[in-house]
């Protein structure tokens, strides 16, 4: 078995995952990070893509780009420095390095039972990938789980999002980004769960996720926010209300229409009660009826309804 790349290195290639293009030229990983750069290949987490007729002046001392043009006379590109003369750049400086998607997502879930037999599937290219589904903690079924990056980007979220509402599941989906959590937004994504890289690695085992952080992430076992009035736990079980009141749910008809409803409430929406049953209990008329007298009881005082309109007063 390999040995697993030390934290500079995984830094380094998720810092990658977050540029624009998802590469980086041989140069800068020459000059500044030449230890993760022989790691990184090693591990074949990144690959040659091209190269960049564009060198920095290795004679003048000057710090200045020039343009490199190939000589059949040195067998190879160089420049002419009028200090030095021909000037031949060695071919790794030239190179520009892209992740190695399939790589890297194997090795991010290598300690998971992942139930994906042709890898994964690029939803968006370059952008969004569809993992797997994974089995996580105690759960009777598996979990969906999808890799993004660079989420720090409006755009690249709505995408994103999208995509999620394109493809609704029952069950919670983990959506793990190489983007910080500080730089995630704050609007959610209704029955996700997004996680950092960052936050779930075991970086003593190169960019293997540990299962029971994942785990811990998604049975919501992390401290509520006492000063959020809804908090819902990210499998739609547990909501706790004001910090103090707690209705759990065990019916997926209960937990697909309280995602919504909270997710609402969020974002100041409220919903006709047709909306929020035409997917989870069609053959019902009333919110009462498909929670049923005792879990509505629970929820009555807090959901009300404006104008036809459901959704939490808090």
């Amino acid at each position: 078995m390999a040995t697993p790349i030390d934290r500079q290195a995984v830094e380094l290639i998720l810092s990658v995952l977050e540029s624009p293009s998802a590469r980086i030229s041989g140069t800068l990983l020459s000059d500044y990070h030449p230890k993760q750069e022989a790691a990184l290949l090693a591990a074949n987490l990144l690959k040659p893509c091209g190269h960049l007729p564009v060198a920095v002046s290795l004679a003048d001392h000057d710090d200045e780009p020039v343009s490199l043009t190939w000589s059949a006379e040195h067998e190879g590109y160089g420049y002419f420095s009028p200090a030095e003369g021909w000037i031949t750049v060695p071919n790794e400086r030239l190179a520009v390095f892209g992740v190695n998607y399939s790589v890297f997502l194997a090795q991010m879930m290598v300690q998971f039972d992942l139930a994906s037999r042709s890898g994964a599937t690029a939803l968006i290219p370059n952008m969004l990938w569809e993992v797997g589904d994974a089995r996580i903690g105690r759960r009777k079924t598996r979990t969906s789980i999808w890799f993004a990056r660079r989420l720090y980007d409006p755009a690249v979220w709505r995408q994103i999002a999208d995509a999620a509402a394109r493809r609704p599941i029952m069950q919670i989906r983990v959506i793990l980004t190489s983007t910080p959590s500080a730089r995630l937004s704050d609007q959610p994504i209704p029955g996700h769960l997004v996680v950092s890289v960052r936050d779930v690695i075991d970086f003593g085992a190169g960019l293997a996720i540990r299962p029971d952080i994942l785990t811990a992430r998604l049975d919501g076992t992390s401290p509520i926010d006492v000063q959020e009035r809804l908090h819902l736990t990210p499998d739609g079980r547990k909501l706790t209300i004001n910090g103090t009141v707690t209705i759990e749910f065990r019916s997926d008809t209960h937990i697909t229409i309280i995602r919504k409803l909270v997710a609402g409430f969020k974002s100041r929406r409220r919903y006709r009660a047709s909306e929020l049953l035409n997917d989870a209990a069609p053959s019902v008329k009333t919110l009462r009826q498909a929670f049923g007298a005792q879990k509505w009881a629970e929820l009555a005082p807090y959901l009300k309804s404006e104008g036809g309109l459901w959704g939490f007063d808090l």
